[in-house]
This record gives C-alpha cells, sequence and structure tokens, in this order.
C-alpha cells in the first residue's frame, strides 16, 4: 500500500474545529488490498469512510475521516495517526498525520 507523501500535513486548524479529509493510497503491491477496520490514533481523529471490497493492484482507494481540534491542543506538529487494519503481513499500517492546531 502506497501513500502519496509518508505523513499527512492538516492545518492549520483552528483549537475547537472539526474539519474532514481524504486520503488517498494505491496498492503498490501484488495481491488485492481490502480494509477490514480503521481506528484513530487519539479520540481527535474519526474514521468515516473508505474503499469497501479488494483494491486491486495499482488501484486507488480512499479513506475519509474527521479531525475534531477541541479533543487535540493547540500545536504546530500535533500528532496522530489512523490505524488500517486489512490482508496485509504485518495485520496493521500505522499511517502518520499531523496538524497544525492554532488559537
Amino acid at each position: 500500500m502506497g501513500f502519496d507523501a509518508p505523513i499527512m500535513k492538516i492545518g492549520p486548524v483552528k483549537f475547537g474545529e472539526i474539519e474532514e479529509y481524504t486520503l488517498e493510497f494505491t496498492n503498490t503491491g501484488k495481491n488485492d488490498f481490502k480494509i477490514f477496520h480503521l481506528e484513530g490514533g487519539c479520540i481527535c481523529t474519526e474514521p468515516l469512510d473508505w474503499s469497501r471490497g479488494a483494491i486491486k493492484p495499482g488501484q486507488k482507494g480512499f479513506i475519509k475521516f474527521r479531525f475534531d481540534s477541541s479533543q487535540a491542543k493547540v500545536d504546530p506538529a500535533y500528532a496522530s495517526s489512523l490505524n488500517i487494519y486489512g490482508n496485509v503481513p504485518d495485520d496493521m499500517i500505522i499511517y502518520d498525520i499531523e496538524a497544525n492546531v492554532v488559537k
């Protein structure tokens, strides 16, 4: 599974605001990829939707998530993540998110 960037940088997001984002990825493997489950790395990151079914090699998929800055802290590089559970050798992929949360 390959992402356009090794980390997703979002913001600036005003503290207290809720924003939605879509992360795109490409199946860079040799087999179909399927997402079974998603979890946010903290209470501020909530998965909303994702590509359902098998994503063939070379095809793109998406993950839509909500970032609630009221559950974060004011920080130019607040760290969170998406935990992606699927049919990959390690069972889980951790994708890092860096949010610029401002006052």
